[in-house]
């Protein structure tokens, strides 16, 4: 068998594993935790995203729904009702939402999304006076670390930006070619730094920092399928690229999905640098349904055929 049509029947299975685990209020759910709850609305925004062109528009429409009115009132959206809007979530959100008609909503989540922006050009995940209202976090302390701008999150708000055809983020481009080290960027919600280093690598185009961006991703496998597919965006044509391709095969459960492990971070709301500082909100999280790892893969393989 073909190389492109292996790839294509390991897409129909997660494709089929995803939608069979879509909620009967059109919606998805991952990443439980004691203190939070399960995600919903980035979740959902997250895996409507991957399948987009990929299965029945109808299917999606209904999510597409589900998902608006689900909108905070302040145009963003969060990790489930619970947590106030941040701009991952809200971004994604865009990023899915763009392909209906919803101009009015995504708008009022583009007015949200750019509130965030800092003065270095990089975005934040949440603004203080929002997050202060989330009763959980003592008065007396610091949010600095949620607040401040880091690479991933500005690097997700720039592709929704340009779902928008929006193109005023030349200082948010300085800022993420300002925070590459050694090749790498660095993960503040993920506890590894393939998540932050692809999601910067697919949206610059400096071909000296793209260059040490793939050497760092080639010199740093991982067995977890969701960083194993995660990398392959940054890889490019390689044949480190169709080594971890045909792992991946290899790693593909029955039922159409990947195994999922702890691989989302809390650091307290304080800690700028978690990859130093231990501190933590709670204990790292795996999407214990797997939907976030094999919407990842699925949408990793399917930019490749």
């Amino acid at each position: 068998m073909k190389l492109e049509d292996t790839i294509n029947a390991s897409l129909d299975r997660a494709r089929d594993y995803l939608l069979k685990n879509l909620g009967k209020d059109n919606l998805w759910r991952d990443f439980y935790t004691k203190t939070h709850g399960e995600s919903i609305d980035w979740v959902t925004s997250y895996v409507g995203n991957s399948l987009y062109g990929f299965c029945d528009k109808a299917i999606l429409g209904d999510v597409a729904r589900s998902l608006v009115n689900r909108q905070n009132k302040n145009g963003g959206w969060g990790y489930n009702h619970k947590i106030v809007p941040d701009t991952d979530s809200t971004a994604f959100a865009i990023m899915f939402l763009s392909g209906f008609d919803f101009k009015d909503k995504i708008e009022l989540a583009r007015q949200f999304l750019l509130k965030h922006q800092r003065a270095t050009g990089g975005f934040s995940t949440y603004n203080e006076d929002e997050i202060r209202s989330y009763y959980r976090i003592p008065a007396e302390m610091s949010v600095g670390g949620w607040c401040n701008e880091t690479p991933e999150i500005t690097a997700t708000a720039i592709q929704a930006l340009r779902k928008l055809g929006y193109t005023e983020v030349g200082k948010a481009f300085s800022y993420i070619l300002s925070q590459q080290i050694n090749g790498k960027w660095r993960s503040y919600w993920w506890n590894n730094d393939i998540y932050a280093t692809v999601n910067c690598f697919n949206v610059i185009n400096n071909p000296d920092s793209r260059n040490k961006a793939k050497e760092w991703l080639i010199n740093n496998p991982l067995e977890i399928p969701f960083y194993l597919g995660l990398s392959l965006r940054g890889l490019e044509a390689s044949e480190e690229q169709n080594r971890r391709v045909k792992r991946l095969f290899e790693l593909q459960k029955e039922d159409g999905s990947w195994e999922s492990y702890p691989i989302l971070r809390f650091p307290n709301p304080d800690n700028k640098e978690p990859w130093v500082d231990a501190g933590r909100w709670t204990d790292d999280v795996k999407d214990q349904n797997s939907l976030f790892t094999t919407a990842t893969i699925l949408a990793s393989l399917s930019s490749l055929v």
